[in-house]
């Protein structure tokens, strides 16, 4: 007698779905399934537009101001003291444009033809190599090069209150930089701060611790004696507004400058300052996570009398705490409320400013 054999059902195969189909939102999908492929959808494209712009960051970007710069550095003569005579227009005592021939440093000729805005060149070798500009407000260059032509990148240049002539320099000469992350510009000022590769901050002051800001009169060398962050804005403390200071009427101003910039500094060069003394200001955005912070790097001028040379063997790190857990350097209250702190006190020596009464 034969077996029962049950009949078997037929079970309907699911349709394949093809890549498509898998991928984006069709017509049947449940909900849960629907926001899967929407949620993967985004995350695909949130990786791409992440993939151009790392490209376009670390490569396009820095092919293209790699060539800007060495453009720039082309127009730079053979480093000599060599002057040569240019037709200028110059503000007379009495307010009035006039045309006047003067001697400007041949090094720098080829950069005043290009743009009468240059006023300089500004060097921490091989960091930073770069043509200043100056114009009549400190808005241009943020978004023009040396040349004029409009970037994203700017330019370096300097504080328009004082011009910088051939017979005249403002008290405190205070040049503005980006903080490209491509490591043009004025990024270079962030290793003073936080090093470069294993070397810390202090170690890169050490070996860089001589600026040379030649104008297109007169070539010049500046000793850093400051190095500090500060914010910019007061939801994050007390705001010291150095970019302000770019002329001293008297003693006490100059004297309550630098020792703000002392008492705000991560280390100390030891040299010392005097009222009459010209001043080099170096400024650039900072992103150590504090928002619109700058990193500020000051330097004195060297006097004729004086070597350029200092002994790095007294240089003093004062970028820490002390036993009490305070911090060494004047910050501000954002500083302060995240890392549970407090301003330690003035730690340098008074004896830096002459006839110091602060």
């Amino acid at each position: 007698m034969p077996e029962f054999e049950p009949v078997k059902k037929k079970v309907k195969s699911k349709k394949k779905q093809t890549v498509w189909q898998s991928l984006f939102p069709c017509k049947g999908d449940p909900p849960g399934e629907v926001v899967r492929k929407i949620v993967f959808i985004t995350a695909i494209l949130v990786l791409v537009a992440a993939t151009v712009i790392i490209i376009w960051f670390y490569f396009i970007r820095t092919d293209e101001l790699e060539k800007e710069q060495q453009n720039m550095l082309d127009y730079r003569g053979e480093p000599s003291s060599d002057l040569i005579s240019v037709q200028m227009n110059v503000t007379n005592s009495s307010g009035q444009t006039e045309q006047k021939e003067v001697s400007i440093l041949e090094e720098y000729a080829e950069y005043y033809k290009e743009n009468n805005d240059v006023v300089g060149f500004v060097e921490i070798y091989p960091w930073i190599q770069s043509a200043v500009v100056q114009t009549t407000d400190n808005d241009f260059y943020l978004s023009h090069n040396w040349r004029k032509d409009p970037t994203a990148n700017g330019t370096i240049f300097a504080d328009y209150e004082v011009p910088i002539t051939a017979d005249s320099m403002p008290a405190n000469t205070i040049i503005y930089g980006h903080n490209l992350i491509t490591r043009n510009m004025f990024e270079p000022l962030s290793y003073y701060r936080a090093g470069l590769g294993s070397q810390s901050g202090f170690d890169f002051l050490k070996e860089h611790y001589l600026v040379n800001f030649d104008t297109i009169y007169k070539k010049n060398q500046y000793l850093i004696f400051s190095v500090f962050l500060t914010n910019t804005t007061e939801d994050m403390g007390e705001v010291f507004e150095y970019q302000k200071n770019v002329s001293f009427h008297n003693k006490s101003e100059f004297d309550s400058y630098v020792a703000e910039c002392l008492d705000r500094s991560y280390y100390y060069t030891g040299i010392d300052l005097e009222y009459g003394d010209e001043l080099l200001t170096l400024s650039t955005c900072d992103f150590s996570g504090f928002s619109n912070a700058r990193l500020v790097v000051v330097a004195r001028k060297v006097r004729d009398d004086e070597s350029n040379v200092l002994d790095t063997s007294k240089f003093i790190d004062n970028s820490g705490y002390n036993d009490n857990g305070q911090v060494k350097r004047k910050m501000f209250d954002a500083y302060y409320n995240i890392y549970n702190t407090q301003w330690a006190g003035r730690q340098w020596d008074t004896s830096w400013i002459k006839d110091f009464e602060g």
